[in-house]
């Protein structure tokens, strides 16, 4: 187990927590632009039916997670706990607990698939013709899940002791590889069973190379069932319980509009409703990077004792969060609509594109953010509450989608959602946070929202201005001309106004430097 060192410095870790989340960023850039590439291309060879049941398995497979009880967060908190107080005995019972109770809800939940399975085509609008490839595909879904729910615990192993940039790689590989057979089986003009096919075999990819790394990163780890034990699993469970009931929530929140929408509306609506919703999903992604580095590095100053440095975590994260998203929400806020009409075609934007800026609004506000506020939440070991928050926040979406899709559709599903992230996660997490560190509720939000928020307003209309007359959006041309300067002119007033003066003094150093080896390796050329 590598050592760490008692009182690493500011400046130390400041670089160790940029360098994790720049790993991470180029992570989800790889996910976002195959993701952008391949939706519409996935949407257009299955039809949307085929990519509305695509989603809709999916969508069921998630809930299997509620069977995790909370133990792969409990991995990675006790993990980061133990490996940051040189503890290499407790990392190896952590693992080999997390891993033999893993083994058995992966059989118990294949087994249980292939049993009810068959029934759940009763539940949706599904057309004959797609009972059989919906039956199969639903099992392969649960095959990948079964992998992942064990070996995603060696990844959580090593994110735990902050090794971002391993596991970035393999997601950076993985994700490329999974492009390249999905775009072939595709071209190929084979339908939705043979991709859940080459889905599965680019995930066994990942799996081993997860394992493989978790042996490089911690060859001290070991892993085997005379190891497990179950005061440990007990340890676990009890951390881990509330994050089992925001895991619950998040299902109900993330799938339960799907499902609904499926029961209540033809499957294509499904499709149409996830587009959008995974847009901004994929985009959020990196926000969520940067608070699954605050999650251990929470769980480290909490180790450690150093509150101040946790006061300063807390804001500034959730300020470079929302910062960092803003060109982007003002892109789509001002081109979303004429960016789906390119994007995936007439047909489907009609239905997709008057979602966006319903959804926007929530995920920026409740999402964006604060996402750091519920990660630092959870590596405190505070997020009780937040857990019992989100709980309410499901069962109130799925009550109140029950009657709103029947009667305004998805765009109904859109404004239910959105409203009740904002009311949660944008008021009710932030004020946990401001109470577990003692700060002021008003100037916790102030010191998050305003710079950032006051940043945009003039770009907002310069974004106008520019749809107005010179970039009508006609064109991807004229979108990524708008994005291009929307993100100069707001980044160029953010760096002074948004950033504390070390963080900036950061950046500018790291601009300098990769200028300066521009430079040189210009010269030698």
């Amino acid at each position: 187990m590598p050592p760490t060192p008692a009182e690493p410095s500011p400046k130390g870790r400041t670089e160790r927590f940029v360098l994790n989340v720049a790993w991470n960023w180029a992570g989800v850039a790889i996910s976002l632009i195959t993701g952008f590439l391949l939706s519409p291309y996935l949407f257009r060879k299955l039809g949307p039916e085929g990519y509305g049941l695509w989603a809709l398995a999916f969508s069921l497979s998630e809930y299997y997670w509620l069977l995790d009880l909370g133990v792969r967060s409990a991995t990675a908190k006790y993990v980061a706990h133990y490996w940051a107080t040189e503890e290499p005995g407790k990392v190896s019972e952590v693992m080999s607990t997390a891993v033999s109770y893993s083994c058995l809800i992966a059989l118990l939940m294949l087994g249980l698939v292939a049993l009810i399975g068959p029934y759940l085509e009763m539940f949706f609008h599904i057309s004959a013709q797609y009972h059989e490839a919906f039956r199969l595909l639903l099992l392969l879904t649960t095959l990948g899940w079964s992998l992942g729910v064990v070996f995603n615990l060696f990844s959580a192993a090593v994110e735990a002791v902050q090794r971002f940039d391993v596991t970035n790689r393999i997601a950076i590989i993985t994700t490329g590889f999974r492009a390249v057979l999905w775009t072939g089986t595709l071209y190929l003009g084979y339908g939705i069973v043979a991709l859940g096919v080459v889905t599965v075999v680019s995930q066994c990819v990942m799996y081993a190379l997860n394992y493989y790394y978790f042996r490089k990163v911690l060859p001290a780890c070991q892993v085997s069932l005379q190891l497990a034990g179950r005061p440990m699993l007990k340890q676990m469970w009890r951390y881990g319980i509330h994050t089992f009931v925001q895991t619950v929530s998040t299902m109900g929140l993330n799938q339960g509009p799907p499902i609904l929408i499926a029961h209540f509306l033809p499957t294509a609506f499904v499709g149409f409703y996830n587009l959008p919703v995974r847009l901004l999903q994929y985009s959020v992604e990196f926000i969520g990077r940067l608070g699954v580095v605050t999650n251990v590095n929470a769980a480290e100053l909490a180790a450690r004792g150093e509150s101040e440095r946790l006061n300063k975590l807390a804001v500034y994260t959730n300020r470079y969060c929302l910062m960092i998203f803003m060109p982007l929400a003002i892109l789509l806020w001002t081109y979303g609509s004429q960016f789906f009409f390119i994007w995936i075609g007439s047909e489907g934007a009609r239905q997709a594109a008057p979602l966006v800026p319903i959804l926007l609004i929530g995920y920026v506000l409740g999402i964006v953010a604060q996402f750091s506020s519920s990660m630092l939440l959870l590596g405190l070991g505070k997020h009780q509450r937040y857990a019992k928050g989100l709980f309410v926040e499901a069962v109130l979406a799925v009550t109140v989608l029950w009657f709103a899709v029947p009667r305004w559709g998805i765009i109904g599903a859109a404004w239910t959602c959105s409203i009740l992230m904002i009311l949660n996660r944008g008021f009710f997490a932030p004020w946990l946070v401001s109470k577990t560190l003692s700060l002021s509720f008003g100037q916790y939000m102030g010191a998050i929202y305003v710079r950032p928020l006051l940043a945009a307003a003039p770009v907002v209309a310069v974004a106008y201005l520019l749809r107005a007359t010179l970039l009508t959006g006609a064109n991807l041309f004229h979108i990524f001309a708008a994005g291009a300067i929307i993100g100069s002119l707001y980044y160029g007033l953010a760096l002074p106004f948004c950033m504390d003066r070390e963080h900036r003094a950061l950046v500018l150093a790291w601009l300098a430097r990769k200028r300066s080896r521009l430079g040189q390796s210009t010269s030698v050329g």
